[in-house]
């Protein structure tokens, strides 16, 4: 059984999942992150936890990210409408490109050694479809990364995997289910299997009691849309004593789409104003090496550098992303006509 308890504050969060007021995610379990200190260390976690929070909350400015998200390759195996990688379009026509682990290990040696914390191994991709992945996550534990984890949508999930990913050392890991009921997942995410990836996810679980481990720390995520928010206290009764964390994820619109999916409850959210923390804590490198601002659908409209020319220790200080960390620290999200259609899910 995971670590989430059938607690009083498990039960008001079913009635409402309170965000911080500068995060999409709200999360449920958010406590059992705690455990990833008995695999780095008291001192070295919560430094990373502390600044973490702060860079969160908004009220510092580190010398280099705490998280770099990179994406190891162009593609996966669905087409859920609410993903770019779904729609041919001449950006993203024929696009098979695949990060090279040469390249990736220098940023990780390079990433550790001006104060990188955390690693998220996808943007926009499925991370499983690279076979060698378990070798990106082992490098990235060996060079010192507190935090390593990757989100997946849970079809490519076998057993085998599983037991990869856990002798890899993978730190966590969020698997994207969005419904509770067969019939809303299949609209979500047309091609899938619901009833294979609930049963991928119970094998990581029991595989990972079986070899009597906490990692990877397991999230299902639910990104709460129009079509699904009824079921979304029926989720949590089933997935809560199964797993560690539960993730509900407010909608971003996909710059591709016409179609607004967000619910009443994330629109309503929205009304008070909105400032992203993602510019205080993270970077993205997509699989070309484009350097984004953050991690949303909307990032590759603010592209900032690339890998190949370009410093991420000075991107990261550079003109551009100070001016948009003042911008959100403001509340003035909407000033950036970018951020703007991101946040308000309007037409950039």
């Amino acid at each position: 059984m995971g670590s989430l308890e059938c607690s009083a504050e498990v039960i008001i969060l079913k009635k409402m999942i309170e965000l911080r007021a500068t995060e999409l995610t709200g999360i449920i379990g958010r406590e059992s992150m705690n455990y990833l200190e008995e695999r780095v260390g008291s001192a070295k976690w919560h430094e990373y936890r502390k600044l973490y929070d702060q860079a969160s909350c908004l009220e510092i400015e580190t010398d280099y990210p705490l998280q770099l998200d990179i994406e190891l390759n162009d593609s996966c195996n669905l087409k859920c409408p609410m993903c770019p990688l779904s729609v041919e379009t001449n950006e993203n026509k024929g696009r098979e490109t695949w990060f090279k682990f040469e390249k990736f290990k220098e940023i990780i040696e390079e990433g550790v050694l001006h104060g990188l914390k955390a690693l998220k191994l996808n943007y926009l991709n499925e991370p499983l479809i690279r076979e060698d992945i378990f070798d990106f996550i082992a490098y990235a534990k060996k060079a010192g990364v507190c935090d390593v984890y990757l989100s997946t949508n849970g079809v490519l999930l076998t057993e085998s995997a599983g037991k990869k990913l856990i002798e890899s050392g993978l730190d966590r890991i969020q698997i994207s289910i969005d419904a509770f009921e067969e019939e809303t997942y299949d609209e979500i995410r047309p091609g899938s299997d619901f009833f294979k990836v609930i049963k991928n996810t119970e094998t990581l679980i029991r595989l990972r009691e079986d070899c009597g481990s906490k990692f990877p720390l397991i999230r299902v995520n639910f990104v709460r849309t129009e079509l699904n928010e009824a079921e979304l206290e029926k989720f949590i009764d089933y997935w809560y004593p199964k797993v560690d964390m539960i993730g509900i994820q407010e909608m971003i619109k996909p710059t591709i789409s016409s179609r607004d999916l967000r619910s009443e409850t994330t629109k309503k959210k929205w009304e008070s104003g909105f400032s992203c923390s993602f510019p205080y804590k993270l970077l993205t490198i997509n699989c070309e090496g484009d350097i984004l601002p953050c991690c949303t659908f909307y990032a590759e409209k603010m592209k900032l550098g690339n890998i190949a020319t370009d410093s991420i220790y000075e991107v990261w200080r550079s003109k551009p992303m100070k001016a948009l960390r003042e911008l959100h620290r403001h509340k003035k999200y909407f000033e950036n006509e970018i951020c703007k259609a991101c946040v308000d899910n309007s037409v950039f």
